[in-house]
Parts: structure tokens; sequence; C-alpha cells
């Protein structure tokens, strides 16, 4: 049984947007430019989205921006990889800064963009 060129064309297209929809993407800038060395990438580090506690001083190491669509658009999918550059800059801490939800392209695809300043406790 021959199939198509247009079924499988078809076929093909529809993998593709299976396999690279549900993107999850986080970039790291730093503020300052001594950089500290990485913690590893699975170190424990606090996620702060309430305001730093009082009498901890701590110094900014630079922002961290996360990016989820489609299936892979929620606080859950984009922590992971937030915390994971966060440790990679040496940080211990992230504090949250803004959460933005928006659709995109005319299907209306999902996006979620968090942004949180990667923090380093001071120590006196």
């Amino acid at each position: 049984m021959k199939k198509s060129p247009r079924l499988l064309r078809r076929g093909s297209f529809l993998a593709v947007i299976v396999l690279t929809g549900g993107c999850v993407s986080a970039t790291f800038v730093p503020t300052q430019s001594t950089p500290y060395p990485p913690r590893g990438m699975y170190c424990e580090i606090e996620v702060i989205s309430t305001g730093v506690p009082e009498g901890k001083r701590f110094q900014e190491l630079g922002i961290v921006e996360a990016e989820g669509s489609a299936w892979k658009s929620d606080l859950e999918d984009l922590l992971p990889k937030m915390m994971q550059e966060g440790c990679l800059a040496g940080g211990d801490a992230l504090i949250i800064r803004s959460s933005d939800t928006y659709a995109e392209g005319r299907d209306g695809i999902p996006v979620q963009r968090i942004s949180a300043t990667v923090i380093r406790w001071e120590t006196e």
C-alpha cells in the first residue's frame, strides 16, 4: 500500500509541532561584574515570593527570566529551570518579581514569562 506524499508531509509536520510545542527556557543575565562560582545545577535554593525576611542582607547577582508555552506554561514547569540557572550563577535565593501570561500566535497558544532576582545572602 503506497501512502501519498501529502499525507506523509502532514504527519511529519504534526510530529514536529508535538515535539517542539510546550517549550521551557530560562536565561540568567548578571547585574554585577564579579561572578560567583556555580553551586551545582541542582543545589538547594530558596524561592521568595512575599519579600525578603526583615534583617537579612543580600547581594544581587542578576536576573533570571523563564518562559514556557503550550502545556508547559505553569509555574511548576518554569520554576525548576529558573532554580537551575540561579544555582549555576552561585545564588542562594530567587526573589520572584513578575509573572505574565499572554496568548501568542493565531491560535492563542498560552505563554507564561516569569522574572526573578538571583541573590546571595551576605554573611556578617
